[in-house]
């Protein structure tokens, strides 16, 4: 009897899960917050004397049990303008997966962060694309070397099972 229980309950998950609506890669992967940014285009932007480029690691895959399992994290890139004076002008930020193939473009016209004001990106966890060595390229500027510059990083958030983990990724200064 507790057999026949067991397997009711194995063929029960089994249907629940396979009900699951699958999910297109339009709908998760890679959106943004939604609400309004203000973009410009390169034509409007001011001249920018300053401008800096990052490296930001996202941990969208993570290896577990000897590497030879992988679990999905959600990434989140936040943005921050730290200056309570100066304005910040997001050029590009672009999402590659871990053999360097451009995944996503996420900036068509240039972001304007005002002071104290920030933008998120996020990678949703069912994205299965960048692999565990996903990573971010963002570059800014401003119209003079600002006072305090960005901060750029990224929010890896996972669970396994019942336990939730966060981790966060910092920017790296590309020198070119």
């Amino acid at each position: 009897m507790k057999k026949l229980h067991n397997i009711l309950l194995l063929l029960g998950c089994l249907s629940f899960l396979s009900c699951q609506k699958e999910i297109s890669k339009d709908e998760l992967v890679l959106r943004t917050e939604e609400r309004n940014h203000n973009y410009i285009s390169a034509s409007e932007t001011p001249t920018l004397n300053f401008k800096e480029k990052y490296y930001v690691s996202a941990y969208s895959d993570l290896y577990y049990q000897q590497g030879n399992t992988k679990f999905r994290c959600t990434v989140v890139l936040s943005l921050r303008n730290v200056s309570e004076t100066e304005t910040l002008y997001v050029t590009d930020v672009k999402y590659y997966d871990s053999k360097g193939k451009l995944l996503r473009d996420y900036v068509k016209e240039n972001l304007i962060l005002k002071p104290l004001e920030s933008a998120e990106y996020l990678v949703e966890q069912q994205e299965r694309e960048g692999g565990v060595g996903a990573n971010f390229i963002v570059e800014y500027g401003a119209e003079n070397t600002p006072k305090n510059k960005a901060l750029i990083e990224a929010i890896n958030i996972g669970n396994f099972g019942r336990y939730g983990f966060s981790f966060k990724s910092d920017a790296i200064l590309l020198k070119e």
